[in-house]
C-alpha cells in the first residue's frame, strides 16, 4: 500500500486536530511532531502514540527527504523563510510544505464541517516572505 510520510510543525489547536485526523489512516505515517511549547496538546498526543517529538524545529527539518509533506501550522512567518532556506541549502526538492489554509480545509472536510475552520494565525498567508 502506498503511504505518505508527514511531519507536523506546530502542535497547538490546529495541529492537534490535524494530528488526530491523520492518526486514523493507515496510509499516513507521522514521522515527527514539533512545537515550541512542551505541553502543546498535539505533542502530548504524539507522545502517547509513540511518535518522535521535539521542541526544536531544526531537529524535525533534519529528517530532510524522509518527509513527504511538512505541515507548517506554526504561524511563525520568519520560520517559514528559514524552512525554505534550509531545504534549498540541503537541496531538498522532495518535501512539500503544506500551509495552514490547506490543513484547515482538510480538517474541515474530514470532520464534515459546514464552514472552514477559522485560522489562528491570520497573518500567515500565501508562501510568505
Amino acid at each position: 500500500m502506498e503511504s505518505v510520510r508527514v511531519a507536523l510543525l506546530g502542535a497547538g489547536r490546529t495541529g492537534h486536530a490535524f494530528l488526530r485526523e491523520m492518526l486514523g489512516y493507515d496510509y499516513i505515517e507521522v514521522i515527527g511532531v514539533c512545537d515550541l511549547e512542551e505541553d502543546a496538546p498535539g505533542l502530548e498526543m504524539a507522545r502517547k502514540n509513540g511518535l518522535m517529538t521535539t521542541l526544536d524545529p531544526m531537529e524535525l527539518l533534519s529528517l530532510g527527504e524522509q518527509i513527504d509533506i511538512l505541515v507548517d501550522l506554526s504561524g511563525d512567518l520568519s520560520q517559514k523563510r528559514q524552512i525554505k532556506d534550509y531545504f534549498e541549502r540541503i537541496d531538498n526538492t522532495h518535501t512539500i510544505i503544506m500551509h495552514d489554509l490547506v490543513a484547515r480545509l482538510c480538517i474541515s472536510l474530514a470532520t464534515r464541517q459546514n464552514r472552514l475552520l477559522p485560522t489562528i494565525h491570520p497573518a500567515d498567508t500565501g508562501i510568505g516572505v
